[in-house]
């Protein structure tokens, strides 16, 4: 049963590295209320991280923040408590005066929702200043996201995502144990994704559903587990397509492009720098979109479950993407 879209595009980036294990979390005020001084320097935020002009007037944000709110749905806003000096930030202010005073440099909403089977939150939106992208605020925001969760008895939370973005492939799936079973074709309309990121592109993307109370999330959340890949699992036989490069670097898709076949775990891979194919040649972006997204039309609809990425790096020293598929008991025994 597809997801009921929202009206404007799901957490679409986590930019930003990932924190290391032991690695030091940055200093940041989190607030899980939604004040009503906070509210236009929300909406000013989020206008900032996507860098739409008349965004206000398009979307209504702020009736969406407060909707969000207001509804047992969660809003989340981050603030610098030492991630900069005093110093750097009053460099900062005399480029722009944002700056200057407690002002949010992260925000994430979820929206309160119900499908059969039975409640959960939907991720609606997710934005970091663009200062702050290399500082983790992103996992700070994620790791308050899973604690309110609990709070509040929400059993699964789950968003939308561009599959050809890896950095979020691998912290969505691997970092965070979330699985994905279906893809919804250009997901968002043209209204909504005016922005630098989707323009002119299709928004094709994964529903994640992310199961609060499992055992991969929990040890991932908690424990900090996150189990070691097996690379013998990963063969020429179960890789359905392969990924190149042409003559002016950018990448391709090659001719190995396989449907229909039955083996399990499979492996599809995917654009380890979509952003950089996406500056280059939307329309070389475009074709390579179209392929991949077959690919994963196909397979998720016979029952295969996306539940890790993959990183590895080829003998030529290029690194390459790949998701992996998993097909359920039921859908073996129907030999779909």
């Amino acid at each position: 049963m597809p997801v009921r879209p929202p009206s404007i595009p799901g957490i679409e980036e986590f930019r930003g590295k990932t924190m290391a294990a032991g690695e030091a979390k940055p200093k940041v005020r989190v607030e899980r209320y939604l004040r009503a001084s906070v509210l236009n320097d929300v909406v000013e935020l989020e206008k900032r991280v996507w860098k739409r002009e008349g965004y206000r007037e398009v979307n209504a944000p702020m009736l969406y923040f407060e909707l969000a709110y207001l509804t047992n749905g969660l809003v989340l806003t981050a603030f610098d408590d030492g991630v900069y000096t005093p110093e750097e930030r009053a460099v900062m202010a005399r480029e722009d005066p944002w700056y200057e005073g407690d002002h949010p440099i992260g925000f994430l909403v979820c929206f309160a929702d119900f499908d059969h089977n039975g409640s959960f939150w939907y991720g609606a939106r997710m934005g970091v200043d663009q200062h702050y992208q290399d500082k983790n605020i992103g996992e700070v925001l994620v790791s308050h996201l899973y604690d309110s969760a609990k709070e509040r008895h929400i059993p699964r939370i789950r968003w939308t995502y561009d599959p050809l973005q890896s950095r979020n492939g691998y912290i969505y799936l691997r970092r965070m144990g979330a699985l994905v079973k279906e893809i919804g074709f250009n997901y968002y309309s043209a209204v909504f994704t005016n922005d630098q990121f989707n323009r002119g592109i299709s928004t094709d993307r994964f529903v994640v559903e992310w199961d609060i109370g499992s055992a991969r999330v929990t040890e991932r959340m908690e424990e900090g587990k996150i189990p070691d890949f097996d690379e013998s699992l990963m063969t020429p036989d179960n890789i359905v397509n392969e990924i190149g490069l042409d003559e002016e670097g950018l990448e391709q898709h090659g001719e190995k492009w396989l449907f229909r076949l039955r083996k399990s775990p499979l492996f599809i891979e995917i654009p380890y720098a979509q952003d950089r194919l996406l500056q280059a040649d939307r329309t070389k972006a475009q074709a390579l979109r179209d392929k991949c997204r077959g690919l994963f039309m196909h397979y998720l609809a016979r029952g295969y479950v996306v539940n890790d990425f993959i990183l590895r790096k080829s003998p030529d020293g290029r690194r390459r993407a790949y998701y992996r598929l998993d097909q359920d008991v039921q859908s073996q025994t129907l030999n779909l």
